[in-house]
C-alpha cells in the first residue's frame, strides 16, 4: 500500500512557517526600568524614597519649581550614580512625586501630613512612628508600619471615598506594634491610604458614672498617601 506523506508535509511546512513568523516579530521595546520604589516616613517624620532598577538603568532628580514636584526620571545607561535613596521635603504639607521612565510619566504621587520635624503637629505624632508604601511590578503595593505601644489597629475601606483607612486608637489591651497589609490597585482607580486617628477629647455633658460612654474623639486624617492620578 501507498503511504501518504502529504498530512506530515503540511504539518512541517505549517511548523516552519510559525517560527519563520515568530523570528520577525519586532521585540516590546518598552521595558520598565524601575523595578520598585517606596516611600518612607521615619520615626523623626523625615521623609525619603528609594528605588530598585534594572540592570543598566539610572535615576536622575529634579524639582518642578512650578508644581513642586519631585521627578523621579529613570534612563537607560548607566551614569557612574548610584545613589538609591532621596529625602523628601514636606512643602505646605506635602510630599508631591512624578515618576518617570524615559521621560515618560508612569505614576504620581501626593503624600500629605503634618510636619512633626518642625514641631507643628496637632495630632499625637506617636500613634503612627513610621511608616512606608512600596511599590512592585504590576498593581501590588506592600504598607508596612509602627505604631507605639498601646495602641489598636483597624483596617476599613471606605468604598464611597475609594479610601483604604488604618484606624488608631489608644487601647491598653493591644499586643501588636508591627503591621504589614498587601493592597492591589484598581487599573482605573488611584491607590489612596488615610491613616485615622481618634484623639480624646473632653465629653463634659457624658455622666461621669458610665465611663465607657463618657470618651469622645475626634479623627485626624494624617498622614494620607494617594498614589495614581490626581489624589486628594
Amino acid at each position: 500500500m501507498k503511504k501518504s506523506y502529504l498530512p506530515f508535509l503540511v504539518a512541517l511546512c505549517a511548523l516552519i512557517s510559525s517560527c519563520s513568523n515568530d523570528d520577525n516579530v519586532p521585540v516590546n521595546q518598552e521595558q520598565t526600568l524601575l523595578k520598585s520604589y517606596k516611600v518612607s516616613r521615619d520615626t523623626n517624620g523625615r521623609y525619603s524614597i528609594d528605588y530598585e532598577l534594572v540592570e543598566g538603568a539610572h535615576v536622575e532628580m529634579e524639582k518642578d519649581a512650578a508644581t513642586n514636584t519631585n521627578k523621579i526620571q529613570a534612563f537607560d545607561g548607566y551614569s557612574g550614580l548610584d545613589n538609591k535613596k532621596q529625602s523628601l521635603e514636606l512643602e505646605n504639607d506635602k510630599i508631591k512625586i512624578g515618576v518617570f521612565e524615559n521621560s515618560i510619566q508612569k505614576n504620581s504621587i501626593t503624600v500629605e501630613d503634618e510636619n512633626i520635624v518642625m514641631g507643628k503637629g496637632l495630632i499625637n505624632p506617636n500613634f503612627l512612628q513610621s511608616y512606608s508604601v512600596e511599590y512592585f511590578q504590576g498593581a501590588n503595593y506592600v504598607l508596612d508600619f509602627t505604631v507605639k505601644e498601646g495602641i489598636s489597629v483597624n483596617f476599613e475601606y471606605n468604598a464611597n471615598e475609594n479610601i483604604y483607612e488604618v484606624h488608631l486608637k489608644e487601647d491598653e489591651t493591644a499586643s501588636s506594634t508591627t503591621f504589614t497589609k498587601i493592597y492591589t490597585k484598581s487599573p482605573s482607580l488611584p491607590l489612596k491610604i488615610d491613616f485615622v486617628n481618634y484623639i480624646k477629647v473632653n465629653n463634659e455633658g457624658a455622666k461621669s458614672s458610665d465611663l465607657s460612654r463618657s470618651i469622645a474623639y475626634q479623627t485626624k486624617r494624617m498622614p494620607r498617601y494617594g498614589d495614581g492620578g490626581s489624589i486628594y
